[in-house]
């Protein structure tokens, strides 16, 4: 089985890349959005991160050839060995402003303090996603169709790969 992750900050396509992916019958996890993920108490108050028992079992299943997932969270760099490859979506931070800004099927993003969360994670946390993805994507320069395709073509390879 191929495990492909999706990772990016808010408002780079992710959620959209994997819809598409999904209506097209690949099995596709937004790990957002179904439990895998927990509250943990840090020194600098609370943190939601991946559950890993849950994340463990998700990447062991095999119901599908390829399974694409999607998050990004602080303790994802454990599961990066799992994956056949990591998958940075990245925009310019006005562009995801703006998609986050417009987007009606997640709130996330549209309060002061939220906005402030993604402009800290723009200058701190993307350099370190980057710095580890197997592949970079720029979602302000093509379409959710040519990375679906180019999601498609990493999948086609890992299973190449592991014949």
């Amino acid at each position: 089985m191929g495990v492909i992750f999706i990772t990016g900050l808010s408002g780079v396509g992710k959620t959209s890349v994997l819809q598409r992916l999904g209506n097209e019958g690949y099995d596709v996890v937004d790990t957002d959005d179904h439990g895998y993920t927990k509250k943990i108490a840090t020194g600098e108050g609370d943190e939601i991160v991946w559950d890993e028992e849950k994340i463990s079992h998700l990447i062991e299943r095999k119901k599908h050839p390829h399974l694409i997932l999607s998050g990004c969270y602080s303790n994802q760099g454990n599961f990066y060995e799992s994956f056949d490859a990591v998958v940075l979506l990245e925009a310019p931070l006005d562009v995801m402003l703006d998609r986050v800004n417009k987007r009606e099927t997640n709130p996330y993003g549209k309060h002061t303090d939220e906005r402030k969360a993604i402009i800290e994670s723009f200058n701190y946390v993307l350099p370190k996603l980057r710095a580890n993805a197997d592949v970079v994507i720029d979602t302000s320069k093509v379409g959710i169709s040519q990375t679906a395709d180019r999601l498609k073509s990493l999948m086609i390879l890992s299973h190449q790969v592991r014949i």
